[in-house]
């Protein structure tokens, strides 16, 4: 009787090529999560930067809304953004305090000034940026 060629046992070279077709596959889907990772991190929009960017174009008012609608995501603060939120508190308090002296509210001025006091005091490196809002809110003038 004849043997049937698809009753045998596979050759060892289709062994070898199965198993190295099951490794490429393997390590090609290893690369594919890999690139797609890396993609996704060099194309994901870092959710600091309009705070960071606002805070170098001096755009105060831009960054205190920024950090009113970011104020309850991203609590507790992350240690390398801090400081610039702390910044975006002082100017929210530097300009409610401009408000309230304005219009001669006397206890609420008061009340911003500790927050202004204490933002600058938590703000570190950039404290600097204080001063630029102070001599921002400076040239306003105070209606009576």
């Amino acid at each position: 009787m004849r043997r049937n060629r698809t009753d045998s046992a596979p050759s060892k070279a289709v062994r070898f090529l199965t198993v190295l077709a099951v490794l490429m596959t393997i390590v090609m889907l290893i690369v594919l999560g890999r690139m797609t990772s890396e993609l996704h991190r060099v194309f994901a929009r870092d959710p600091y930067t309009s705070i960071d960017y606002n805070l170098q174009q001096g755009n105060y008012d831009d960054m205190v809304s920024e950090y009113y609608r970011r104020a309850f995501d991203v609590a507790p603060f992350s240690s390398i953004h801090e400081e610039e939120y702390r910044i975006a508190q002082y100017a929210d308090a530097a300009f409610q305090h401009q408000f309230f002296q304005t219009i001669g509210d006397a206890e609420m001025t008061a009340r911003y000034d500790g927050q202004m006091a204490q933002a600058r005091q938590e703000s570190g490196s950039l404290s600097t940026v204080t001063e630029d809002i102070d001599r921002l809110l400076e040239s306003i003038p105070l209606f009576p």
